[in-house]
């Protein structure tokens, strides 16, 4: 129960922070009338038409800069790993090793190639 709880929980998460300027929109769009009365700057000059609009513009403004101010959003502040070596600390041997090659020791046979075959015991 818990476990499906935090699943649901992490899922409106996700998707709020991917919609939020739809969900300003649909926001918008359902309580116009009361924003058109009460909250537009336009509303004492009818003639505009404005109905709102200034103030979702506004919103979608602040959400824009909001988003832009988070460093974690910008591609510009996102790095790429090339390569896994970079990960991992360089080791400097001073031994020198020399490497037979692998002819030389199984007489000329390729070593991925088993000379015997694996037979289960009889029963």
């Amino acid at each position: 129960m818990f476990k499906q709880f935090t699943a649901i929980l992490l899922l409106f998460a996700i998707t709020v922070q991917t919609f939020h300027k739809a969900i300003i929109v649909i926001d918008f769009y359902r309580n116009q009338e009361y924003i058109a009365r009460n909250l537009c700057e336009n509303r004492f000059r009818p003639q505009l038409h404005c109905d709102g609009h200034c103030l979702l513009a506004k919103k979608l403004q602040a959400a824009e800069k909001k988003e832009q101010r988070n460093p974690e959003s910008k591609l510009e502040n996102k790095q790429e790993v090339v390569s896994s070596r970079s990960f991992y600390p360089v080791l400097i041997s001073n031994t020198i090793e020399t490497i037979t090659p692998q002819y030389a020791v199984n007489n000329g046979k390729p070593v991925d190639i088993a000379t015997d075959f694996f037979h289960p015991p009889g029963a």
